[in-house]
């Protein structure tokens, strides 16, 4: 039975039939991550209690209360059925991922991208993911041992997510966590891959990516989140900074998934070469 079927069978005559309730949720390890509607901020205590019911790998039932707040990509959840401990391993395509779901943020929608990364690197690349959270691209990429990634992050508690999951995958000498603000510290013309997994005015970063691949060019894939009639501008303003870096961009784009309303998920795929 489907989750939202089952919500409406077991709470028929506790919950008001208008109430919309959730269609689905997106599951981290043991926690269940659900958004719903205003209205059904009454009963959150009961549908959680529901949840917890539907599949047995649920220990953990949180609904999300709020907006992603700032440059260090907090979520905003607040646990309202089962254990407390929101801490887990989560495990994707046989990488695990130790995080806070309530903490930091891991994107369902992103999967598909996260398991391409893992299959367009190639031996012997150095990868540079300059917004590494608990390694989410990184990791995949990693599973190529002879691939070399540094993995940069600006939040502290993402960070040590990031060096928990290097460890428990034994990826230690692939991957080298960075702690720190990328335009900082990212590499200098040592990189023939950059990952970019920030979706806010994600361009204004595009510079230091593109310091730091090597001279004959390399490969960037750019998240950012616009609505689709800002494309074609972006797309010339993309092509301009990669040409003042004496680079010559070939720019495909890929739509990823609906972040708000009006506004898409896009990564954008430069290849680029020596001018």
């Amino acid at each position: 039975m489907r989750y939202r079927e089952f919500l409406r069978s077991r709470l028929k005559g506790r919950i008001l039939s208008d109430i919309p309730l959730p269609r689905g949720f997106h599951l981290v390890g043991h926690v269940a991550l659900l958004h719903a509607d205003s209205r059904m901020h009454p009963y959150l205590e009961l549908v959680g209690e529901t949840t917890l019911q539907y599949d047995s790998r649920i220990a953990s039932v949180a609904v999300r209360v709020g907006a992603t707040s700032g440059v260090m990509r907090v979520p905003n959840y607040t646990v309202v059925a089962g254990e407390s401990q929101t801490t887990t391993t989560h495990i994707e395509d046989g990488v695990q991922f130790r995080l806070d779901p309530t903490r930091i943020t891991f994107s369902g929608g992103n999967k598909t991208e996260r398991l391409r990364m893992g299959s367009v690197v190639k031996p012997g690349e150095r990868v540079l993911d300059m917004f590494a959270c608990v390694g989410q691209f990184a990791l995949h990429m990693a599973k190529n041992r002879e691939t070399r990634v540094q993995a940069i992050e600006l939040n502290p508690d993402a960070y040590e997510f990031l060096v928990s999951s290097v460890r428990l995958n034994g990826f230690q000498d692939t991957v080298e966590p960075i702690l720190g603000d990328c335009r900082e510290f990212h590499p200098v013309r040592e990189v023939n891959r950059v990952v970019m997994g920030y979706l806010h005015d994600t361009h204004h970063f595009l510079p230091y990516a593109l310091k730091a691949l090597v001279a004959e060019g390399g490969t960037v894939h750019m998240h950012i989140a616009v609505p689709e009639r800002e494309l074609e501008q972006l797309t010339h303003a993309v092509k301009g900074l990669c040409s003042e870096q004496q680079f010559s961009p070939s720019v495909s784009i890929r739509r990823i998934k609906m972040y708000a309303p009006g506004i898409q998920h896009f990564v954008f795929d430069i290849e680029l070469a020596e001018l």
